[in-house]
């Protein structure tokens, strides 16, 4: 990946339940796999909060600490750094291409892009990437759908740790799926 890490932001609403999450999942999964990846996350509502105390305890089950998790707001800047900016649903994606205009091929919902990416071919993350972004049409960025992962804030334990399951199974093939071994 010419000598550079490949940066990945997640972004949900208030960047203290799916996003930290996804980022500790995201970074696992890399790591496992040996790849100069690095993940960060942010969100619309909150800046300098931790992640909530549910959240914290099922990410360390999961042998992931995450207590230290600060929120922070998305901005132009921090969508521009990054190579691959998944967000959690399809009215973030659509504040996100509101956002950084520029960005609009590399943003996408975890959900949606873990689906596009079957298939897909390409030589390096970014031309997979751009591949999958490029098979979207208007209605995927509208209404709900199955590409989402709902807002597990304020709801019971089961429902957060339904959610890190379904994360941990979106990251894991998001990371497999960009990062396509070399035969």
């Amino acid at each position: 990946m010419d000598g550079k890490s490949f940066r990945i932001l997640v972004i949900c609403t208030a960047n203290i339940c799916r996003s930290p999450m996804t980022e500790a999942l995201l970074r696992a999964a890399a790591e496992t796999r040996g790849l100069d990846v690095s993940v960060d996350s942010a969100g619309f509502l909150t800046q300098d909060e931790g992640a909530t105390p549910v959240v914290v305890d099922i990410m360390g089950e999961r042998g992931l600490d995450i207590s230290s998790h600060r929120s922070r707001k998305v901005t132009a800047e921090i969508v521009n750094t990054a190579d691959l900016i998944v967000a959690m649903e399809r009215r973030h994606v659509r504040d996100l291409a509101l956002l950084a205009n520029d960005a609009v091929a590399r943003i996408d919902t975890l959900g949606g892009l873990v689906a596009r990416l079957q298939g897909v071919g390409g030589e390096s993350p970014n031309e997979r990437i751009s591949a999958a972004t490029a098979t979207r049409v208007a209605s995927d960025m509208v209404g709900r759908g199955a590409d989402e992962v709902d807002d597990p804030f304020g709801k019971s334990k089961r429902v957060n740790r339904h959610t890190a399951d379904r994360l941990t199974e979106l990251s894991q093939a998001l990371i497999a799926g960009v990062f396509v071994p070399r035969v």
